[in-house]
């Protein structure tokens, strides 16, 4: 396993983080357990978890999982993730003590915070309320969730001047196929100048860039509707995958691990194989990812668009 510092905070994360989003409600508890505890042998210590509207209890799955897989606090970083409600209720601080509650934990290492709604929210009021729970020391970093360069600026310049914990990290929509906004010249300048990290999510396209084309899970939202084109992408992937000695999830990860703005990548598993295979990539990075990223650097659709903040105001469950 390789380790990255999260933006310029003394924080060490594996460059591979292990996800929760659409899997533990599919699982045995015995396995999820296993499955962490082989996560961790390997060297994985960033663990990412929400409260899904679908799956409301994963954080207490999570959080109990990670303790009964014999991993001590000091063992792992946790990162989980507060959003503005439609209504603004419950209210970000109310949210993140409720998701500690749900963990069991006193503290996350990362939170972050779901990005603005188009003219509603302010990147500079949303920084000083994330920021203050750092320095009221219920996380030790902060980070956004799918904000637009131009807001995390924002929310860093505001830090700076009010000498306020910044951001750090900042989670997107990053793979072979959707590159549009993490590699546009507005977030490269940023990270530059900011030292702010890239948490890649997405990057297997819900198993598409797997080579898996008939999932029966519910795939994430498909901003820009440009999954068919990445769908035709595969045989062509399958080919260079080849070409690499390599599977075609190997190849998708090391394509995003290879940019050394990427701190961490967070991907899924639901069985020892597939955590074995995803994890596989961190090698393959090592040895082609220069390599790789040149193969595929004309595979990128343009079409891919920014990801706007979902509606948190449904239902957790239907009728």
């Amino acid at each position: 396993m390789d380790y990255r510092t999260i933006g310029t905070s003394d924080l060490k994360a594996s460059v591979l983080s292990l996800g929760s989003y659409q899997t533990y409600q599919r699982m045995e508890y015995a396995d999820i357990v296993a499955l962490i505890r082989q996560a961790a042998d390997a060297g994985v210590t960033l663990f990412d978890v929400a409260h899904y509207r679908t799956a409301p209890h994963t954080e207490v799955v999570v959080g109990r999982a990670l303790l009964d897989a014999g991993l001590q606090r000091d063992d792992f970083l946790i990162m989980d993730k507060i959003w503005w409600y439609d209504s603004n209720d419950p209210d970000l601080e109310t949210q993140l003590d409720r998701l500690l509650f749900r963990l069991g934990m006193d503290h996350l290492d990362v939170v972050t915070c779901y990005g603005m709604r188009p003219g509603r929210d302010d990147p500079a009021e949303t920084a000083r309320l994330v920021a203050g729970f750092v320095t009221k020391g219920k996380a030790r970093a902060w980070g956004g969730l799918n904000w637009s360069a131009a807001d995390l600026r924002i929310a860093h310049e505001t830090c700076v001047a009010e000498n306020l914990p910044g951001p750090q990290i900042v989670q997107s929509k990053y793979n072979i196929a959707r590159r549009r906004v993490v590699e546009s010249p507005e977030y490269s300048a940023l990270r530059d100048e900011t030292g702010i990290s890239i948490h890649a999510s997405d990057a297997l396209e819900g198993g598409i860039l797997a080579g898996k084309l008939n999932s029966e899970r519910k795939l994430g939202r498909d901003p820009g509707n440009i999954r068919e084109e990445i769908i035709a992408m595969v045989p062509r992937l399958r080919e260079i995958a080849g070409d690499f000695n390599c599977t075609m999830a190997q190849l998708a990860i090391a394509f995003c691990i290879a940019n050394p703005q990427t701190a961490s990548l967070l991907f899924g598993a639901s069985n020892s194989e597939q955590l074995k295979d995803n994890l596989g990539a961190v090698e393959v990075s090592r040895k082609h990812g220069a390599d790789i990223r040149e193969a595929l650097k004309d595979m990128g659709v343009e079409g891919h668009g920014f990801d706007l903040p979902p509606n948190h105001a449904s239902p957790l469950a239907a009728d």
